[in-house]
């Protein structure tokens, strides 16, 4: 495709004009051209709107989405497979874990030793603390799902959220290790809606009791409202007592019913 000539001088302002815009189509051109090139190197089909025009920032994001799921692949292809040894002695694989080897005091110990908001907490406050209050404020069908929805964390650790969305390999570590948790306690992958709106009024709570106070806005609790009774945190130990029997409570629940 031959390129307009920049060159303006000598000419009168409609041909100055007019090579202006043929220029700046020439760029959009080639832009579109490049872009559509690494879409389809990513295996990306862009397809045109109904005038025939591409949407650059669809084709943007569908290019971003398919980098990182190649970063994705690439981190749980690695070999060998990265494994941790457990507190029962038992070794997890992080990228094909099984559910057989989910054991409920390996995730008690390590989620009561582990302190919330990156230990940036007034006090120490354990995952496992921060469990048991959110089963006790869903619906008692739910309390399950909700003692286990951060259990993932006794294998990977907690990571702070803004860190988390940053890192598409971990979230898919953590999905494929709640897959095998929810298998191994016969609970929906698919937490319910109730867990959601409970973990994020414990949160709200959190941030009244534990942390600093500041006037950093947290757009993730906007029109959420804290509990009434404060939060006094517990040892590691009282706390991985209360999340195993209040699992054992569940579970018994549930086989009765």
């Amino acid at each position: 495709m031959n390129t307009p000539s920049t060159s303006t001088v000598g000419l009168d302002p409609t041909s100055r004009m007019i090579n202006h815009m043929e220029v700046e189509i020439a760029r959009l051109i080639t832009a579109e051209s490049a872009l559509l090139r690494v879409a389809g190197m990513l295996g990306i089909h862009a397809e045109p709107d109904g005038q025939g025009r591409y949407s650059g920032q669809a084709i943007a994001d569908q290019v971003r989405d398919a980098l990182d799921q190649r970063q994705v692949d690439q981190a749980l292809a690695t070999t060998p497979t990265p494994t941790i040894l457990t507190a029962s002695g038992t070794p997890m694989s992080l990228t094909f874990p099984a559910w057989q080897n989910i054991d409920d005091q390996d995730i008690a110990q390590a989620l009561s030793r582990i302190c919330r908001f990156g230990g940036h907490s007034r006090q120490f406050y354990s995952v496992a603390q921060h469990c048991v209050h959110v089963s006790e404020i869903v619906p008692r069908e739910d309390a399950l799902a909700a003692l286990l929805h951060d259990a993932t964390e006794a294998y990977i650790g907690d990571m702070v959220s803004p860190l988390k969305s940053m890192l598409p390999a971990y979230k898919a570590i953590e999905k494929r290790l709640w897959s095998a948790i929810a298998q191994r306690f016969s609970v929906d992958s698919v937490l319910p809606a109730c867990v959601k709106s409970a973990d994020l009024q414990l949160l709200a709570t959190e941030r009244r009791d534990l942390l600093p106070d500041s006037p950093m806005e947290w757009p993730c609790l906007e029109g959420v409202e804290p509990l009434t009774d404060p939060i006094e945190p517990w040892s590691p130990d009282i706390a991985a007592l209360a999340w195993g029997l209040r699992l054992d409570e569940l579970l018994a629940e549930r086989e009765v019913a």
